[in-house]
């Protein structure tokens, strides 16, 4: 949205203005250094150069104000050009660019007698601009990103602190109307970091921060005394517990008492006044934003050694097994059916390949989810993101009750989707209650679409069974099946013929195999089987139901119809029908479906029981002219419309499906 990207860019700026007001001994490449970080990251530049041009102005000479601008003006047009984008990801050699820019900036704009007197300086300010271009860059990755690497990450945890150190050297200390600004900023981080990250990243922002403002106000106390309350606030929350109201109390607490008894200066009327300001902050700051990183998040959290992953996996083989087992009985085993070694080992090869598709979780999101279900009194061991192979994300997450009732896998559920900001769903193999003992709560992404389907029947005669079968479900993730097949002639023996080749499809479909190979397989068995004798038509159409993109698969499949509004397109195929020859053609096609359509799959009979000469035209018409978009109530007109005009006589056995696509 628009104003998130301004409230960003603000922030940015606001960054900008305090760097640009950290001055040191009338040098500040700190600005430029932290104006190549915003380029590098790829943010707008205006908001970043404004705020620093304003920092420079308030604490800076005129000259030294031009030579940075300048010196910004060139580093965004040289960062910014499309030459240099093309090469993203040589973010050291752009950054070494922009402190040699300052450099020739500075050299440019005719200070020949500040030129002469500092050369070494202006080299110096080159180096550091250049190093704290790259430091800056990999600060603002981490918190854009995922500001939760800093619990875990060394490199995040100092660049972030340089970032915080430079940020707060540059605040103002007051601002008018008596605000204490500097130090209650001091105070509000050291609190913060502390109580997010513990005690390592807590401690070691207490020395920076301590020691930048005891410099610039120049009372030693708030750089030992900061140091001592960190220390014995987060030892004493440690051992009381509670949450971030007790820790703000102790913190407080802690401070007047070290001030009172060891350092008076931090306890004068400038800091009270910043502690009261910090804690008010800390106190109303968004629970998110002040969620502990220390002990939620963990080294092994994207770990799958579980025992309760090791069942999942188990079923999972066993399920396979099971698959090969049914594919074996269906095709009678007859060893010509095509299914080679190297089928079977892509597929096993694809199935492991699939658990080791771990992706990183942000670690803010992790805590998040963790600290929620924790007051829930659900105890996490594991939480495991993967992408599947059809690009969506699942969760596993291996957790027990602590105490009191169980809790349903739905709650569960609701929390990690509402953290993670996707709609999730309960797979099938998960298991649906949180018990005392740890059991693994399997999550998928939530198809965006959902169909109705109706279907019909009809026997060319009332006493023999049909020799049509359809098959309607759902295989791997979010993906729904659609079959229609005709047998050769009518009765039983069609439909035997008919049955058999959905039921080899359906159960290759569900073991791993891909839809071609599936075909292909089916196609020369039953063509090596019947010798050509008896065939049968496929009509196959598998649609995915997160984006609405389908494949239709036809063989001797009769006309396909779509209608969506006032428009219908008719899809139709001139291939021989399977079990006729083998390495006959499966012709395909793949189309994009949208929110209500319409589509209807018929056999041979629907078409053939039409009287009039254009069969297509009519029963395309017929669709158009049907007022209701329930696919039962189309399905029951087409059908009585079929058997009226026919005079109940049908030519052959007579089946449809119709589907409506529904966005959720």
């Amino acid at each position: 949205m628009n104003w998130i990207r301004t409230l960003k860019g603000l922030t940015i700026g606001l960054v900008t203005f305090c760097i640009g007001g950290s001055d040191f001994y009338g040098l500040n490449p700190l600005v430029v250094g932290f104006f190549i970080g915003v380029c590098l990251l790829g943010e707008t530049t205006i908001y970043s150069y404004v705020g620093g041009i304003l920092g420079l102005a308030i604490s800076m000479p005129l000259a030294d104000v031009v030579r940075y601008g300048l010196s910004m003006i060139i580093i965004a047009a040289i960062l910014g050009s499309r030459q240099v984008q093309l090469v993203r990801g040589r973010e050291l050699m752009n950054s070494l660019l922009g402190g040699v820019v300052l450099v020739g900036s500075s050299l440019s704009v005719g200070l020949v007698s500040y030129i002469e007197a500092d050369r070494l300086a202006l080299l110096l300010e080159g180096a550091i601009a250049f190093s704290t271009g790259m430091i800056f860059y990999y600060a603002l990755r981490i918190i854009k990103l995922d500001y939760g690497r800093i619990a875990t990450e060394n490199e995040a945890a100092i660049s972030c602190m340089t970032l915080g150190a430079a940020i707060l050297y540059g605040i103002p200390l007051n601002l008018p109307g008596g605000i204490v600004l500097g130090v209650a900023v001091g105070i509000f981080s050291i609190i913060t970091v502390v109580h997010k990250f513990g005690f390592g990243i807590g401690v070691s922002w207490s020395v920076v921060a301590g020691f930048i403002v005891s410099y610039r106000t120049g009372v030693d106390g708030y750089f030992i005394g900061w140091l001592l309350v960190a220390v014995a606030a987060l030892g004493v929350a440690c051992l009381l517990g509670g949450g971030r109201f007790f820790y703000g109390l102790i913190f407080a607490g802690i401070y007047m008492l070290v001030g009172t008894y060891f350092y008076p200066d931090i306890v004068a009327e400038e800091g009270i006044k910043a502690l009261s300001s910090a804690l008010l902050v800390f106190l109303l700051a968004p629970k998110r934003l002040m969620l502990r990183l220390d002990d939620t998040i963990r080294g092994d959290s994207l770990s799958v050694n579980s025992p309760e992953w090791g069942r999942l996996m188990i079923d999972r083989m066993n399920n396979l097994a099971a698959a090969f087992k049914r594919i074996e009985y269906t095709l009678a085993g007859d060893g010509v059916a095509g299914i080679g070694f190297k089928d079977v080992g892509n597929i096993i090869y694809d199935f492991t390949n699939q658990l080791e598709r771990t992706v990183p979780l942000r670690k803010t999101i992790e805590a998040a989810i963790i600290n929620e279900l924790a007051m829930k009194d659900i105890h996490v061991k594991n939480l495991v993101l993967i992408k599947n192979q059809e690009e969506r994300y699942e969760v596993y997450i291996t957790s027990k009750v602590k105490r009191g009732k169980l809790v349903m896998a739905s709650t569960v559920r609701d929390i990690v989707a509402k953290e993670m900001g996707i709609t999730l769903e309960l797979k099938s193999e998960s298991r649906n209650m949180v018990s005392r003992s740890y059991e693994l709560i399997c999550l998928r992404q939530r198809p965006a679409f959902e169909c109705k389907v109706a279907t019909r029947v009809l026997s060319r005669y009332q006493d023999e069974v049909s020799g049509d079968t359809f098959y309607v479900g759902d295989i791997l993730d979010g993906q729904k099946l659609i079959m229609l097949a005709d047998g050769m002639g009518n009765g039983r023996d069609a439909a035997t013929d008919s049955t058999a080749l959905l039921d080899s499809i359906e159960e290759l479909l569900m073991a791993g195999f891909d839809k071609e190979t599936s075909i292909k397989i089916v196609n020369t068995y039953l063509s090596d089987k019947n010798k050509g004798e008896r065939f049968s038509t496929l009509d196959m159409l598998i649609l995915d139901m997160h984006t609405g993109y389908g494949r239709l698969y036809k063989q001797g499949a009769a006309t396909t119809f779509v209608r969506r509004g006032e428009w219908i397109e008719m899809i139709k195929s001139t291939s021989l029908p399977m079990g006729v020859i083998d390495g006959a053609v499966c012709e395909s096609c793949r189309k994009k479906f949208y929110n209500g359509d319409i589509i209807l799959m018929v056999s041979d009979g629907v078409l053939e029981s039409i009287v009039v000469e254009n069969k297509e035209d009519y029963l395309r018409d017929l669709l158009l002219n049907t007022p209701s978009d329930e696919p039962e109530e189309i399905a029951t007109a087409i059908m009585a419309d079929i058997k009226g005009t026919s005079g109940h006589r049908l030519k052959d056995d007579a089946s449809l499906i119709v589907m409506r696509l529904i966005k959720k």
